[in-house]
């Protein structure tokens, strides 16, 4: 047969997909990039209402909030809030003050740390309980107020690395156990260190800030009052401390 007018047969192109799944260590790492990748593209782009519902959406009781809804925005411009609870400061959210309202269930602090403007959050008086969140991944944070709960366990020592500009820290009355987390004691900024209440143990670290309200009552603590602390109210030592 003549070559004149035979076609070469075309080349077989492979799917990039099919050249991926014939090496299981290619295949394991392109599932793992896109996995994170869908997880990356979905966090990008939410707005202070959807992060908040998703927030919500982890809370139980939460019949109260009825009022965060889709349907309006938690600030307006003119600083007022549209939803109970939020707190806004040039028109942005600056805080979540969500007390006495009877919540319980989980904060959900890696919702959280998206709001880029989060200055406070008070949770005081609620139904809270397990370990303590992992709030130093939310590191615009000012104060933290979660009094009044149940709260229970060892706080990490690093549980406040990184928050360099928090000034507030109300623990009070909940049930942390085992020592008090060094990390406090490296916060720059820290003025008012409220532990009163729970079953904290060992020696109670150096604090040499200035502070302006500090409490360590009603605890376990054992040993001296250090000497960064020698002039506060022997109140704040009350019930475990020698005075």
């Amino acid at each position: 047969m003549s070559a004149m007018g035979a076609h070469a047969p075309s080349p077989v192109r492979v799917p990039l997909l099919y050249s991926i799944v014939t090496s299981n260590h290619k295949t394991s790492f392109v599932l793992v990039f896109l996995l994170v990748s869908l997880h990356f593209v979905a966090s990008l782009g939410l707005t202070d209402s959807e992060i908040l519902l998703k927030f919500k959406g982890s809370l139980t009781n939460a019949s109260v909030l009825s009022d965060w809804s889709d349907k309006t925005t938690p600030c307006t411009k003119n600083n007022a809030t549209n939803w109970v609870g939020v707190i806004c400061v040039e028109g942005s959210l600056w805080g979540l003050q969500l007390e006495n309202m009877g919540l319980a269930g989980k904060i959900d602090v890696e919702i959280l740390k998206s709001l880029p403007d989060l200055k406070t959050f008070s949770i005081m008086n609620n139904n809270f309980d397990g370990p303590m969140p992992e709030f130093k991944k939310m590191v615009t944070l000012r104060s933290i107020y979660l009094s009044n709960n149940h709260f229970s366990g060892v706080i990490p020592p690093d549980a406040f690395d990184g928050i360099l500009k928090l000034k507030k820290v109300y623990l009070a009355q909940n049930e942390f156990t085992g020592a008090i987390p060094s990390s406090l004691v490296a916060l720059p900024k820290l003025l008012v260190l409220r532990l009163e209440g729970n079953q904290f143990t060992g020696k109670l670290p150096d604090f040499t800030h200035n502070l302006q309200s500090f409490s360590v009552s009603n605890n376990a603590l054992e040993g001296p009052i250090p000497t960064g602390l020698s002039k506060m109210d022997l109140s704040s030592f009350s019930g475990e401390l020698p005075s």
